[in-house]
């Protein structure tokens, strides 16, 4: 028996497949991203913002896009030229997802926003203020930090399992260095 299989027939088995494992790379690809780039010896934590996660689903949502079009385009110019479109996007989504980032180490802290050309690094000496806002144990919401530093910049970082682990060394050397740390008991 002869299979042959259409050309557009594989662009949608292709789409499938990564539709199949996106959700393994969106939960993986952020971090392990940031951690290739941006990794120091000296670096407390690295941390990827909540909204690396959802641009690098979008990017593969694109990607997957790609896909189908062909199929249901049939393969010809218009359909070609919006895949080609849609990895084009993909390919810009992704690489100002690897631009953002936090990282706390002993000397400073620094990070770049997501779709933001400019890095911000600071001492610890030029923190105004810590927030520290705790979520009830029955919240679904995780508990966060708030950083004010004195040029009225603001960063905020949720309390996943990574500032767990360095949540003791970032309060003690917030209080160490006199920088008023508050405790809200956010509801």
């Amino acid at each position: 028996m002869d299979r042959r299989y259409d050309t557009r027939h594989i662009f949608l088995a292709i789409g499938a497949c990564i539709a199949l494992i996106s959700p393994v790379l969106i939960l993986l690809m952020p971090l392990a991203l940031i951690n290739t780039l941006y990794y120091q010896r000296d670096i407390w934590i690295l941390y990827a913002p909540g909204e690396n996660y959802l641009a690098y689903g979008f990017s593969l949502f694109l990607v997957v896009l790609a896909c189908p079009l062909l199929w249901l385009l049939d393969i010809r110019k218009a359909s070609i030229a919006l895949a080609i479109t849609c990895l084009i996007a993909s390919g810009v989504v992704f690489y100002y997802v690897s631009l953002s980032y936090v990282t706390l180490s002993d000397e400073e802290i620094s990070y770049r926003k997501l779709f933001s050309q400019e890095k911000k690094n600071y001492d610890w000496e030029e923190l105004d203020q810590v927030l520290y806002y705790e979520k009830l144990p029955e919240d679904k919401d995780l508990s966060y930090y708030e950083f004010y530093f004195k040029d009225g910049e603001k960063l905020t970082i949720k309390q996943n399992k990574y500032v767990t682990d360095i949540q003791q060394g970032l309060n003690s050397k917030v209080r160490f260095l006199n920088i008023p740390l508050v405790y809200v008991e956010d509801k």
